[in-house]
Formats: C-alpha cells, structure tokens, sequence
C-alpha cells in the first residue's frame, strides 16, 4: 500500500505531517507567521476549510485567494436562490453547518427540512422546476434520505436533509432542530440558523458519526461557538443525543491540539471538566495518544467504539430501531475500509 493512502486513511500520521499541522493551527491559533514560505500549506489549508482566514498570513497566490472568494460568491447565491424559493413556497428548513466557519464555506449548502411531505416538496421543486443533477449518493446516505444535487450552472452542490443522522440512527429531534432556528444577519442577509447549542451537537455528531475526521475549522470553530453556550446546555444536549463518549473524546482531541498549540481556552477546560463529572472518565481516551495529523482522522478502533457505545445507551432508553442501525455500523465502516483500499472499485461508495 503506497503511503499516501495510509496516511489519507489515518493509518499512518508521521511526524512530519503532525510538524505541518501544528504550524498551520499556530497561524491561527496564535497568530504566527509562518516560518517559511511554503505551497504546501496553502493546500492545507484548503483541507481544512480555513484558506481564506489564513490568507494573509499564508500569503495565498492571488489567483488561489480569488479562486476560493468566487466560490464563496457564488455559495452565497445558491443560498439566495434556495432560501428563496423555499420560503416562497413555504417549505419550513434550517440551514446547518455550511457558514460556521465563515469566511470560508466548503463544497455544499445543507438545508434540513424534517417534515416528511414538505422534504418530498423540495425535492419535487428541484427536480421539476429546477431541473438539478442529481449526485449518486452513499449507502449510508440512501439509508438517511438525504438528496443531493447540482443546479444548472452551480459547482456547489445542494443537499436536503430530512434528519441528523448517518444510518438514520437517533441523535436531535429533527422537528426540534427547526423549531428553535433562529434568523440572524450573515453578510448582509437574513439566513436561518440553527439554535447555538444545536450548531455545537450538531458539529460533534457530524464530526464524529458522519465524516470521522476534524479539520482545524471544527477545532477552532467549536472552541468559538461554545463560547456563547451555557454548558449546562451543551451537557443537557449531549446526554439527550445519548453521545456522551463520541463528546468527551471529541473533547479530548479538541483539546490535544490546544495544548500542542499552547492556546488555552478557559471555557472549553471548564465544559471538559464538566462533561467528565455527568459522564465519567472518557472511556476512548487510551485511544487518543496518535499524532496531531490535520485533518485529524478518528482511529477506526475509535469510530467502531462510539457507535457500540451509542447503541448501548439507546438500547436501554429503548430506542430499538436507532440501536439496530448502530450495532450496524461497525460492519459498515470495516466494508468501507476495506472498499477504500481498492479506491472504491469493489463497491460503490459505503460511508
């Protein structure tokens, strides 16, 4: 197996790629210039969904910069469109995740819309009105019902949710999730948000369940928007999503780069600190002792662990169906391993 894909994989996190990843996360984090003057963390950077908050200190090629500002335009007027054409037609939805790390944005605009028969409305909009591109979608996201498509003349792709999920297993209550949006000014523009602790569960339940994987925005993000959450709050969700362990190990690793860095955010001690006295010790954390790679992988052990885990605590709220498809994961991630190594010629795309 060439080292490329093991350390894509995060299999293989040498000390060199950890060196990178800490002197991009100073950049930020600190401040810092950068010590030398390298391409290399330009494209880092764009792993990690912060180009554009590093631009200036990384001293981004003009054509790269202008490059990531159009994208960020135009994502602007997909949302326009979209959000438009849902409230006129009152099709109720909630934007999640695609500005919490503004300015950057990354390659999609998600839309949740929980209510079965208005999610059949959008869809039908975008198909017939619209007249998208549908995506092939993953196993997993067939089992969710999410839709994804291209709009003609659009390179970011639009997708609709109808919950937060993976395999269609139980986190947040989806209708909830709508019901405490929140309209705020972003840009210059009235956009849907989702409540701030919901932003925060939904950042760690996407991370942890979904992509398995943190890039330094969902480091440097969750260190931000927690600032504004009470952490009872954040607690009180947590315990609701029945995702103690997958928190505290998020936390754990939210953590590690902190420290590497030598940043201390007192609010994100307090909330661990916190977390450990309503959950107990974090049960992963012998798991968490690999290298700072960025984008940071979660160690399959450990995303096989979290999902067992989940399905243990939803077996005993008896929440039966959401246990089933976790207990089901495990299989699903070795195949998806597995499917990986031969570059997903085996199987269309599992995870």
């Amino acid at each position: 197996m060439r080292m490329n894909f093991l350390e894509s994989m995060g299999i293989v996190k040498t000390a060199r790629k950890e060196a990178d990843s800490l002197i991009l996360a100073r950049v930020l984090l600190r401040k810092e210039s950068l010590p030398i003057d390298s391409e290399k963390f330009v494209e880092l950077a764009k792993l990690n969904k912060v180009l554009l908050r590093t631009a200036s200190r990384l001293r981004v090629p003009a054509p790269v910069a202008r490059a990531a500002k159009d994208g960020a335009t135009e994502a602007w007027e997909l949302y326009d469109q979209m959000s438009r054409a849902f409230e006129e037609r009152g099709i109720p939805f909630v934007l999640i995740k695609s500005f919490d790390s503004l300015p950057d944005i990354g390659h999609d605009l998600d839309f949740l819309v929980p209510s079965p028969p208005e999610f059949r409305r959008a869809k039908d909009l975008l198909v017939t009105e619209y007249r998208v591109r549908p995506q092939d979608l993953t196993h997993c996201d067939k089992l969710v019902g999410k839709f994804s498509c291209y709009l003609p003349k659009f390179v970011h792709d639009f997708e609709i949710y109808p919950t937060i999920s993976q395999l269609g297993e139980e986190y947040l209550a989806p209708e909830d999730v709508l019901k405490h949006r929140k309209k705020e000014n972003v840009n210059g523009r009235e956009v849907w948000l989702t409540s701030d602790v919901d932003g925060v569960l939904i950042r760690v339940i996407h991370a942890m369940f979904r992509h398995n994987a943190l890039k330094l925005s969902d480091i440097i993000d969750f260190a931000n928007m927690t600032r504004s959450c009470p952490s009872h709050e954040i607690i009180d969700g947590i315990e609701r999503t029945g995702t103690q362990d997958a928190f505290l190990f998020y936390l754990s690793i939210v953590e590690r780069f902190l420290e590497a860095c030598e940043v201390d955010f007192p609010h994100v001690t307090r909330l661990r600190e916190e977390a450990v006295r309503n959950f107990g010790a974090d049960r992963l954390g012998f798991l968490g002792k690999d290298r700072l790679v960025l984008p940071y992988r979660i160690p399959l052990p450990a995303q096989v662990m979290v999902f067992l885990l989940k399905a243990a605590r939803d077996t005993a709220r008896g929440r039966l169906g959401s246990a089933v498809r976790c207990w089901l994961a495990p299989p699903l991630l070795l195949l998806n391993f597995v499917n990986a190594l031969s570059a997903d010629r085996l199987l269309k795309k599992v995870w």
